[in-house]
């Protein structure tokens, strides 16, 4: 079932992918039709219909969609918090297996809202804490790995575990 999930999850983030760059290419559009109509004076909008063999209207609206996008050099690519993530948890100390899935099923069972935002590996070495000895082997281990975290590799880790990526969390020999 995981490689199902796995596949799922692969197929959404290509199709998040495809309709992020659909959209800024329909910002670049607007900007370039823009930039024309502008270029061009008085009656440029009329002049770019024409040349464009689409309406004013169609025109007008991309002018207007052109003042209300932002600049796409002064923003971060689409993928940039996902290229975060993949690198905080590179960055990570390996844990063994069992650790992983430790914090796997303590992720999968709690509501990770925003509250976790400001200390997440705080916040999960207190739940690894709270479980009883005979659980995880080394609990003390766990969560001192957890409170050594900085936010974002904690966030990386929950993430990692929500998308069911177990293969990201740099695992040790044991």
């Amino acid at each position: 079932m995981s490689d199902f999930l796995d596949l799922l999850a692969r197929a959404d983030a290509r199709i998040e992918h495809g309709n992020a760059e659909r959209s800024a290419g329909a910002d670049d559009r607007a900007r370039a039709i823009a930039a024309e109509v502008a270029r061009r004076g008085r009656g440029g909008g009329k002049s770019v219909a024409a040349e464009l063999n689409v309406s004013e209207k169609t025109i007008s609206q991309a002018v207007a969609r052109a003042h209300t996008v932002d600049d796409p050099l002064r923003r971060l690519p689409h993928d940039t918090l996902d290229r975060l993530l993949a690198a905080e948890l590179r960055d990570l100390s390996p844990l063994p297996a069992v650790h992983w899935q430790t914090l796997a099923w303590i992720v999968r069972g709690t509501v990770v809202d925003v509250t976790w935002l400001e200390e997440p590996g705080r916040l999960l070495s207190y739940e690894v804490e709270d479980l009883e000895e005979y659980v995880v082997p080394d609990a003390g281990a766990l969560a001192a790995a957890c409170r050594s975290w900085s936010r974002a590799q904690a966030l990386a880790v929950i993430d990692a575990v929500l998308r069911g990526d177990d293969d990201a969390l740099p695992t040790t020999g044991e």
